[in-house]
């Protein structure tokens, strides 16, 4: 079986490999005699369309598209462009699309299959399923249409021991293309790169913590991978593809704070010369100091808080349940150890008042953070702040392109107001004069990304950038 593998092409600024078909396709080799290809849209910057004629000479068995909630209507327009060239091929869909809204994924008729979460394990059944006739019955957490309405399997349970899943299938892409800079694109989640040849890395998967706003792809068991397996692809990933750099992107990588340490004890004891980013998935109440050192003394530079809230009442009402003095003092550690720190802050919480808004807007202001982003809370589909819009009788038409404006405001201030607030914070932060030192003083290549930063910077402060 031959499958396209099609991230979409949409203006998300941010272009890092598509992790996700990267595992899917190792999976799908693991399976049997089976080819893979990546087409990756978004990188490319290619319509859907050019998208499919990408795998023109491929001429694929099966169409397989990844899709995030934003890329929903650049997905369905793929799978319209591939069943017009190839009438009677099989189209899937994955990815936090289909997760957060599976039937309306699914009633699309030129979509065959929709799947649920994470894909390995009924990625894996489906492929069993084809080779055994194609009955759909035995697939786990799987949307497809039967007898004209949608219907959905139960969730077959996630992957418990993540080193089964093979590594990521990296020499599908020529991995060169995404090392290099382009203005207002991001090959990495984090801008402020160290070393050029940087690539994502996923150790764990999951979060126990119960976030009222937050997806639910990964589960909310945390599952790791062992300490020996998350090393050797970092030894594969250097020796083989010259990777200087790796940003995590673990849901929450410092939950299990002995295993943290010893991720990077092995760094240190086996010299691998790498630099580490953690754009996101740091609990910022769960460090001591020794992790904090032993992060630093291996490699680490850049740590990015998920603080959300400085109102403890929101923190409750949000489920996060973030300790905000021991967030502060982390902070604080981490600055003093030389780390590049940055935070994310979300204003529009349901029923926060200025002043809670306030209180978040302060905490950021008065931290030793070097960056932040003030996002306003957009609710998602299958999330518990979406229950809450459609509970209290509002229109949940939200937009998902980005979340800097407010779709569906479900605060106590207007929405006006709630994006002035945006704006202030953004000024108030980043015009400090020392603030600025600080960021200049400590940011790695500074030249390299700084200046479209304060371009970026620029434009919002007079509600031109949407991106």
């Amino acid at each position: 079986m031959k499958v396209l593998f099609i991230r979409p092409g949409t203006d998300i600024p941010l272009v890092p490999p598509p992790m996700g078909l990267l595992y899917l396709s190792a999976c799908l080799r693991q399976a049997g005699d089976h080819q893979a290809r990546i087409v990756d849209g978004r990188l490319l910057e290619l319509s859907p369309e050019q998208v499919i004629a990408r795998g023109e000479d491929f001429d694929p068995d099966v169409v397989a598209i990844s899709a995030l909630t934003m890329e929903g209507p650049a997905a369905h327009q793929i799978a319209a462009a591939a069943r017009r060239r190839w009438p009677g091929r099989t189209v899937l869909l994955g990815g936090p699309y289909p997760t957060s809204e599976p039937e309306k994924a699914a009633s699309d008729p030129n979509v065959d299959v929709s799947f649920i979460g994470e894909a390995e394990h009924n990625f894996t059944a489906w492929l069993q399923a084809q080779a055994q006739g194609g009955d759909l019955a035995s697939v786990p957490a799987i949307a497809f249409r039967r007898n004209g309405e949608v219907a959905q399997n139960p969730h077959g349970g996630f992957v418990e021991d993540l080193d089964r899943i093979p590594f990521p299938a990296w020499d599908l892409l020529d991995l060169d293309k995404y090392f290099e800079k382009k203005f207002l694109k991001y090959r990495t989640m984090n801008p402020h790169q160290m070393r050029s040849r940087a690539v994502p890395m996923v150790t764990s998967r999951g979060c126990p913590y119960r976030c009222s706003y937050c997806h639910n792809l990964f589960g909310k068991k945390l599952r790791h991978r062992s300490v020996q397996n998350v090393i050797d692809e970092m030894v594969m990933l250097k020796q083989q593809h010259g990777i200087q750099e790796i940003e995590f992107i673990d849901d929450i990588f410092n939950l299990d704070i002995p295993r943290a340490k010893a991720i990077f004890r092995q760094v240190i004891d086996r010299r691998l010369d790498l630099t580490f980013a953690f754009p996101n998935g740091l609990r910022s109440d769960s460090f001591d100091d020794e992790l904090l050192e032993i992060m630093k003394k291996g490699g680490a530079y850049r740590l990015v808080f998920a603080i959300e809230s400085g109102s403890p009442r929101i923190q409750k009402a949000i489920r996060k349940n973030l300790d905000l003095e021991k967030a502060r003092a982390n902070i604080e550690k981490a600055n003093k150890l030389g780390y590049f720190l940055g935070g994310f802050f979300i204003l529009g919480f349901p029923d926060e008042t200025e002043e809670e808004a306030w209180q978040t807007i302060n905490f950021a202001l008065n931290s030793k953070l070097h960056t932040a982003n003030f996002f306003i809370l957009t609710p998602f589909p299958n999330t518990e702040v979406w229950d809450q819009a459609l509970s209290a009788g509002m229109p949940v038409n939200a937009s998902f392109e980005h979340y800097y404006q407010v779709s569906v405001n479900l605060s106590r201030v207007p929405s006006e107001r709630l994006e002035e607030l945006r704006r202030k914070a953004i000024a108030r932060f980043f015009l400090n004069p020392v603030r600025i030192l600080r960021f200049i003083t400590r940011v790695p290549n500074f030249w390299r990304r700084s200046v479209e930063m304060f371009l970026i910077l620029a434009l919002t402060l007079v509600g031109k950038w949407k991106k």
